[in-house]
């Protein structure tokens, strides 16, 4: 017994619904034993959601991966989903029986139970009109509006669609590649699809939907709950991709993509649970691969076993881009091996236990003089000033350490240890670009985050009921972030916060901090101060 669309269209098994939110797959149409009419037979995505396996009355009907994962519903009470041209028509077509240049709507009131016109909106019909060129857009985004396929509308969507080049269908209800590729065979100009939470069943023979794809450059593929080795497969469909994004989809381990990904310059895996580094590494046979994004995973340690202190890694030979933000890199050492890569110029790596080990703009320069062909660190360009500062700055800090560990002034006699070369390659190469450092000139190691923390007392005479709060603060936080962080300590969100301190050595004498970009430390505040706070 068929069950039909709205468009007509017959509902198939396989095919993907939607009952009360809940997204599952059809696994049986028909009847069932001892009651009337069309039964759906469904296996949720969320098993929780189902009562059985597909069996009724001791009768296997369809069967499901859990136990409870299956359910029986009833057509009319589902939601099948609507064809790509008609999300498409909906979104971007142009509505009818408009007022030229104004669109009014109605307020329901409900003390007299009448509607009355509230609002009028001028030039919007010349808005609509523009969205209503079909034929001439270019970015189309048709997320969470049930797209089940092609549909009955394949002639129009040829001739409508074939300026797309950007297409976002995720969170549809696209049930298989060979339906995305029924659609997107009819864009002749796409070259951006994204089609992440979507349940895409994989072709047995990917490379035969490779015509539906001919441009294809970026592919979004998040929460779509692929292992490395299904991506791998899909990507045969794509053999110009440039851009793969696959984050949330719980990978934990990759392989060499050979003859696989052969002309991408970018993939993100972030949001994954990949462990190593060494996983990673796979990647690097990727011989056009410039950006590299492996954020929020669990990566504790870099390293680049191919070759030694100083030299250059053979991995990843154009890769000019790397984020690692929110990982576990908590070593120097990982940073040593970056300055191995023979292009990198761009790095991210907020929020690691390393940024903890000194204060942020300690942290920054250790980065910067330890990777010499770094040019932005954390999205902030690193100026020639900035290296050649950083670099002496090194030099300076662990001057002392290389004395100690064989390093000399003089020339003949500089032999430092191979243990202070591995934590400090790059010392030596500087040595020779700046000279050894004075004795003078030798710093003591550099105080930790929490020996850099100054005790101050926060209060305002403006409202001498809310008390006083003593805070420990960092002396590089900016005036801005210590106004953001007294008015949570103090709940006063709605005032614009004035700040000055009084020293304890001088009763009575403010110093205003007076520019909101510029650390408190500028100001020569210290431990025991009392800030105060006027609006």
């Amino acid at each position: 017994m068929d069950v039909n669309r709205n468009d007509g269209s017959l509902l198939q098994l396989g095919d993907r619904i939607i009952f009360d939110d809940h997204y599952g797959t059809v696994r049986y149409i028909g009847e069932i034993a001892s009651t009337k009419d069309s039964w759906i037979g469904v296996e949720w995505d969320d098993s929780s959601r189902g009562k059985h396996n597909g069996t009724h009355e001791g009768k296997q009907y369809f069967s499901t991966n859990h136990p409870t994962g299956g359910s029986f519903v009833r057509p009319k009470k589902v939601k099948m989903g609507v064809s790509f041209y008609t999300a498409f028509q909906d979104r971007y077509g142009e509505e009818q029986g408009e007022e030229a240049g104004v669109i009014t709507s109605e307020l329901f009131v409900l003390d007299n139970n009448k509607k009355k016109t509230v609002v009028e909106m001028v030039g919007a019909k010349s808005v609509n009109k523009k969205q209503s060129q079909l034929n001439s857009l270019v970015e189309v985004v048709v997320r969470d509006m049930s797209v089940y396929g092609v549909g009955p509308h394949s002639s129009e969507l040829r001739t409508h669609g074939c300026s797309i080049a950007e297409l976002d269908m995720a969170h549809s209800l696209l049930p298989s590649w060979s339906k995305v590729a029924a659609i997107t065979e009819c864009l002749p100009g796409l070259t951006s699809l994204n089609v992440s939470e979507n349940n895409l069943v994989l072709p047995s023979n990917p490379t035969e939907l490779e015509s539906a794809f001919p441009g294809l450059k970026v592919l979004f593929l998040n929460r779509i709950t692929y292992s490395w080795q299904q991506i791998l497969e899909c990507s045969l469909m794509f053999p110009l991709l440039e851009q793969l994004h696959v984050c949330f989809n719980g990978i934990t381990n990759l392989s060499k993509p050979e003859g696989h990904l052969q002309n991408l310059t970018l993939i993100n895996l972030e949001s994954n649970s990949v462990q190593t580094w060494s996983q990673v590494l796979h990647l690097s046979h990727l011989p056009k691969l410039e950006s590299l994004i492996v954020s929020d995973n669990q990566i504790d340690t870099i390293t680049f076993p191919d070759v030694g202190c100083g030299e250059t890694t053979q991995h990843f030979q154009a890769l000019k881009y790397l984020c690692i933000n929110h990982n576990n890199i908590a070593e120097w050492s990982s940073i040593n091996e970056l300055n191995k890569m023979k292009c990198l110029k761009e790095l991210k790596m907020i929020k690691n236990p390393l940024l903890d080990t000194a204060v942020p703009e300690t942290v920054r320069q250790l980065i910067v003089a330890k990777i010499s062909g770094l040019e932005h660190c954390n999205r902030t360009k690193v100026t020639k000033e900035e290296r050649r500062g950083a670099e002496i700055d090194y030099l300076k800090r662990f001057g002392q350490v290389w004395i100690k560990c064989g390093g000399s002034q003089d020339e003949n006699k500089n032999q430092p240890s191979s243990d202070f070369i591995n934590e400090h390659p790059r010392y030596q190469e500087l040595v020779k670009v700046y000279g050894p450092p004075e004795n003078s000139e030798m710093q003591q190691k550099e105080k930790s985050l929490k020996d850099s923390l100054i005790t101050v007392t926060i209060t305002s005479p403006y409202d001498p009921a809310s008390g006083s709060k003593q805070k420990k603060i960092p002396g590089t936080m900016t005036v801005q972030k210590l106004k953001s962080l007294i008015q949570k300590l103090f709940k006063w969100y709605d005032r614009e916060l004035q700040l000055s301190y009084e020293t304890k050595k001088m009763k009575h004498v403010e110093v205003e901090f007076d520019n909101d970009l510029r650390s408190i430390g500028f100001y020569s505040i210290e431990p025991g101060d009392t800030i105060l706070v006027r609006w």
